[in-house]
């Protein structure tokens, strides 16, 4: 049996354990009964929530706080989105939820894979490399599996990694475990750079691109300035806020339009925005 350990959550500091791991940010986790498992960077962990308690198995208290961000002050995020009638609507349908540290390799990684399709299963691509390459861990009666590291992936082969059913994102995941292992220092000048800087470099792995790179920035490094427009904001923010804008035939230039919107709205917390909205959706159908 799991030895169990518990967190006593500030009352002044909103946190929902379902909202946030529900909401697609997270590849495999899962609930099961008032649990969910979660496998992150080399361990397993289980944890529930009741009020502003979180008990937890698996690892120490430590990890559980900088996952879950549990020492940001959600507040100024809401200070800032609560001035919009939009973002207030968000924030009273998502309260609670945070953006999580993802390891960076992990995020890299998974949104090489993702195709764009937000998670909502076991079954996706980074499960099938992990089950095939990674580290078993036998955790509470069950098998879980880490996601290799790049000497891991090296180490297996090509051949191994194709032989997860990934097609072509194989290739490029070799290609970024090499280029990892020639410069083990890129995540500490990751974090460092410029934020444009930092995408042009997140962008020099074959696979990723801007809106990728952005993904990546925002759910691993913190970086709450990000907004990568995809398709479902996109169709939030023009029917929301763009509304009978006349823009022609130019992608581009409504994206340019929706990430200025979004920054006079919400500042340097509109990634944090973008995941509100996103999970909000519903509530702006008929808008």
């Amino acid at each position: 049996m799991p030895e169990f350990d518990s967190i006593e959550l500030s009352g002044s500091q909103p946190f929902s354990l379902d909202k946030t791991l529900s909401c697609g940010q997270v590849p495999r986790c899962f609930k099961e009964g008032d649990w969910w498992y979660c496998t992150v960077r080399d361990s397993v962990f289980k944890i529930k929530q009741d009020d502003n308690v979180l008990t937890f198995a698996g690892v120490d208290a430590d990890i559980i706080r900088d996952y879950f961000c549990l020492d940001f002050d959600l507040n100024k995020v809401y200070d800032v989105m609560t001035r919009d009638i939009f973002g207030r609507e968000a924030v009273e349908k998502n309260y609670g939820l945070r953006l999580v540290n993802q390891d960076t390799w992990e995020c890299l990684i998974f949104q090489m894979t993702v195709n764009r399709i937000r998670t909502k299963g076991v079954t996706d691509r980074i499960t099938r490399i992990s089950a095939k390459l990674g580290e078993k861990i036998d955790f509470d009666g069950r098998e879980f599996h880490t996601i290799p590291r790049p000497q891991d992936i090296v180490d297996a082969g090509l051949p191994a990694l194709k032989s997860c059913n990934i097609g072509y994102f194989a290739d490029n995941i070799m290609l970024a475990s090499e280029r990892i292992l020639e410069n083990p220092g890129w995540e500490d000048e990751l974090s460092k750079l410029p934020y444009d800087d930092a995408v042009n470099r997140l962008k020099e792995f074959k696979g990723v691109k801007h809106r990728v790179a952005e993904w990546i920035l925002l759910l691993s490094q913190k970086r709450y300035e990000a907004f990568p427009v995809d398709a479902h904001i996109r169709d939030i923010f023009l029917k929301i806020y763009l509304k009978g804008t006349y823009f022609g035939v130019s992608d581009e230039k409504i994206d340019n339009l929706i990430r200025e919107t979004a920054e006079k709205n919400f500042e340097n917390y509109r990634g944090y925005a973008l995941e509100y909205f996103f999970n909000a959706r519903d509530l702006f159908k008929n808008e």
